[in-house]
C-alpha cells in the first residue's frame, strides 16, 4: 500500500466506498478519487470518503492514478475496460471487485495496454444492501479476498496486491479465474438463488398457492430471517453475475436439486436414517468451514 500515491475508484457504492474507508483506516495518505455515476462519488466526497471526483475518464484524458479499483457491476467493469482501458497510465495496476473472474480477466488482457498490469480480485464480503451510504471501513475485516493468478502478472505486482489486501484487513487467497468461478457458483451464487427462491415462496406471487401463507409470515422468526436475508439483494446487481457464470451456476443448481429430490424421496419412503445422514454430513461441513475461517490460505 505504501507504493501507491493515487487510487481511483470506479463505481463508488458499498464496495468502492468501503475500500476507500478501509484504505484511510490502514493509514493510506495518498489521494483517493472516484467516478461512475453521479450520486455515489458526490455522496462519498460530501462524507469525506474521497478527496475528489475522478474526471479524466469522462474527459477522455489519461488517468494518472497508480491504482485503479473497479467496484462497479460486472457489466460496467467489462464496459469500462473496453472503452477506457487505454486511458490508464503505463505502470499502473488495475484490479476489480467483480464476483466472477474469467470473463473480466479475458477482457482486461484484450483491452489494457501492455504496460498496465491487471490483477483480478473478489472480496468475499458484502451485504444485501447497496449504495455508498452503507460503506464501512471494517467490511473486509477477516474476509477472504480472492486474487486471480495469471502468468503475465509480475511477482512484484502480485506482492503489492497481497500487501494491499492484507492492509485493509482481508486474507488473500490465490486462485485460478476459472476455478474461482466454479467455486463461487457453489458458495455464493447458489446461496443467493436459494435465498431468493425461498423468500419468493411466501411472496405475493404465491397468493392462492400457499394455503398458510399469511400465518407463515406471522410465525416467521430468526430461522426464516437468517435463511432469506440475501433475498433482499437486487436483480440489478445479480444480473451480470448470473450472465457471466451461467454454466457453473446451472451445475450447482442441478446438484442441489438432486440433493433435495433425494431428501423428498427419503421422507416419502419414511427412510429417516437417510434424512439423519443429511444432517450428519451438514454438521461436518459446518464444522470444517468454521475451522477454515481461522486458517491462512496461500492457494486454492
Amino acid at each position: 500500500m505504501r507504493n501507491f500515491s493515487h487510487v481511483a475508484i470506479v463505481g463508488c457504492g458499498l464496495i468502492g466506498g468501503s475500500f476507500a474507508l478501509a484504505l484511510r483506516r490502514a493509514g493510506f495518505a495518498g489521494r483517493i478519487t472516484a467516478c461512475g455515476g453521479s450520486r455515489g462519488p458526490k455522496l462519498a466526497l460530501e462524507r469525506g470518503m474521497i478527496d475528489g471526483i475522478e474526471e479524466s475518464f469522462g474527459r477522455n484524458e489519461a488517468c494518472h492514478a497508480d491504482l485503479i479499483y473497479l467496484a462497479a457491476p460486472i457489466g460496467a467493469i467489462i464496459s469500462f475496460l473496453r472503452s477506457s482501458g487505454r486511458q490508464v497510465s503505463p505502470g499502473a495496476i488495475v484490479t476489480d471487485a467483480g464476483s466472477t473472474k474469467t470473463e473480466i480477466c479475458l477482457v482486461a488482457a484484450e483491452s489494457l495496454p501492455e504496460e498496465v498490469h491487471f490483477v483480478g480480485g473478489h472480496p468475499m464480503a458484502g451485504s444485501e444492501h447497496s449504495g455508498v451510504e452503507y460503506a464501512r471501513a471494517d467490511l473486509f475485516d477477516r474476509a477472504t479476498y480472492a486474487l486471480a493468478v495469471e502468468p503475465r502478472i509480475p511477482a512484484t505486482v502480485f506482492d503489492r496486491m497481497v500487501e494491499l489486501v492484507t492492509a485493509i484487513g482481508a486474507r488473500a487467497v490465490i486462485v485460478d479465474p476459472a476455478e474461482h468461478d466454479r467455486a463461487v457458483a457453489l458458495v455464493s451464487h447458489l446461496p443467493q438463488l436459494l435465498a431468493s427462491s425461498l423468500a419468493a415462496t411466501l411472496g405475493p406471487g404465491n397468493d392462492g398457492k400457499v394455503a398458510s401463507r399469511d400465518l407463515a409470515q406471522r410465525l416467521a422468526a430468526t430461522g426464516w430471517n437468517d435463511m432469506t436475508r440475501l433475498g433482499g439483494s437486487t436483480w440489478r446487481v445479480w444480473r451480470d453475475i448470473i450472465l457471466t457464470n451461467q454454466a457453473n451456476i446451472s451445475s450447482a443448481l442441478s446438484n442441489l436439486i438432486a440433493e433435495l429430490q433425494s431428501l423428498e424421496e427419503a421422507l416419502g419412503a419414511h427412510e429417516f436414517n437417510q434424512v439423519r445422514r443429511v444432517f450428519d454430513d451438514a454438521n461436518l461441513s459446518v464444522e470444517e468451514q468454521r475451522a477454515r475461517r481461522y486458517q491462512t490460505f496461500d492457494k486454492i
